[in-house]
């Protein structure tokens, strides 16, 4: 009876919310301390998570705690990059409740980058976070994190931001940044925030026999469709191209294709950024797209995305791709079409710019070198290329183990799509935007 009179008495100790003051802790590994005295009437022990937040003005944060008898009992004291990322500053009063609900283990983060200097604003920013990702570890790994949550990463210069998460942290939720667990599972990706990364970029498209399947279904892209028709202004070619491509009806899998080029090619255009763009088509012959440069008159194998250049691209690309099918045969050289890029790059002239490739296939390379080999012997430098790889049509036509490793090697991610809303979707993002996916050291050989 006395034991349950105690208990009884425990629990009427317990308060949900306590009133504390904040006091800047320096640096506590992201911790925060608490007197024992009131870790006990919030319930809480060593490794408990706790929230704190102004009322006033909603900004909040959260911390694990540990318990000091040095700290006051009506104090919290707060790990400094905690309290930065939460917005909240010593002297502030907040209520603080325990959470009670389990961490959640992430598979995938996205961190956004926005220099917070002009100096900071490099083309090569997304490298050079990829290579000093060692001092980000130090800073934040092992802390929780939260959606929403920045903050400043002085060796770069640049205030970092928690952009999405795998799985998704939603309103209050959190988990902890284990970088080694992460590089074991998905990994995690770079993106710059609030400017743009000029790009260089090669497309390489499957033009097989396989892709002249009709099985990609219309759907969703009227907008899309739309504005490419006024992009391409009174060109009669790419006009009838795009009116192919009807609401509920199906396309080939090298229309689908070939529009979403010309997408790519229409959002480089956009940015005014004057980047270049190399197509490849790939089956048993490689062959690049060559075109006319108007200020010099030489023929080159990519486009300048400038404005007066984007008719002229879009009527070459939107022709040339569905032509190289019909030509196409069944077999799909991929390690050929590598090696045809990697020539390309060398002509882009601008070897300090970041560049993206990107292949896309509806099957398996079934001719030429070996894809990885290429990659292994000619994209020795990684540290400006990201490569992603999309699978287009049947999954169980797609060697998509390769088109996996293919991505890794390149720092980027591999995606399989089967309709004309995601296919376009994926390109007109990736048009905008260079990011680098970390994961573990070793890639795949």
């Amino acid at each position: 009876m006395e034991t349950l009179d105690k208990g009884l008495e425990e629990a009427k100790t317990i308060t949900k919310k306590l009133a504390l003051e904040i006091i800047d802790g320096g640096d506590l590994r992201g911790f925060a301390n608490i007197n024992p005295k009131i870790a006990k009437k919030l319930d809480a022990d060593i490794g408990s998570i706790v929230i704190f937040e102004d009322p006033q003005s909603s900004f909040w944060g959260a911390a694990e705690i540990r318990k000091s008898d040095d700290t006051p009992e009506n104090a919290i004291v707060i790990d400094t990059l905690v309290l930065e990322a939460s917005l909240l500053m010593e002297g502030d009063q907040v209520e603080v409740t325990l959470y009670d609900e389990d961490m959640l283990a992430l598979e995938y983060v996205e961190f956004g980058l926005k220099p917070l200097t002009e100096d900071a604003n490099t083309e090569d920013l997304v490298t050079r976070a990829a290579e000093r990702v060692k001092g980000l570890e130090n800073i934040i790994g092992g802390r929780l994190v939260y959606p929403g949550m920045s903050f400043n990463w002085p060796e770069l210069d640049v205030k970092v931001e928690i952009i999405s998460t795998k799985p998704e942290l939603a309103g209050k939720s959190f988990a902890k940044l284990a970088f080694e667990a992460l590089r074991e599972r998905t990994g995690y990706q770079f993106k710059t925030v609030g400017i743009a990364t000029p790009f260089n970029a090669v497309l390489c498209i499957d033009t097989s026999g396989s892709m002249k399947t009709t099985d990609v279904p219309v759907q969703d892209i009227a907008h899309a469709r739309e504005g490419l028709k006024d992009l391409a202004g009174d060109s009669p070619e790419v006009q009838a191209f795009l009116n192919r491509f009807e609401e509920g009806k199906n396309v080939s899998r090298a229309e689908a294709a070939a529009m979403a080029v010309l997408l790519y090619l229409a959002e480089k255009v956009g940015r005014g950024y004057g980047e270049k763009v190399g197509v490849i088509t790939f089956e048993k012959e490689v062959s690049e797209m060559t075109f006319l440069n108007s200020d010099t008159g030489e023929v080159q194998p990519f486009v300048e995305c400038t404005g007066r250049e984007k008719a002229l691209g879009l009527q070459i690309i939107s022709t040339h791709v569905v032509d190289k099918v019909e030509e196409g045969g069944t077999l799909t050289d991929m390690g050929t079409a590598l090696s045809k890029a990697h020539e390309i790059m060398d002509e882009f002239g601008d070897p300090d710019k970041p560049t993206m490739l990107i292949m896309l296939t509806d099957g398996m390379t079934t001719s030429g070198p070996p894809p990885l080999k290429i990659l292994r012997e000619k994209f020795t430098e990684r540290n400006k290329l990201v490569i992603y790889s999309i699978g287009l049509g049947e999954r169980s036509e797609i060697d998509e183990e390769l088109m996996l490793a293919i991505a890794q090697y390149g720092n980027g991610s591999y995606r399989h799509v089967d309709n004309m809303r995601d296919l376009l979707e994926w390109y007109g993002k990736l048009a905008g935007e260079f990011a680098v996916v970390i994961r573990g050291s070793e890639h795949p050989v």
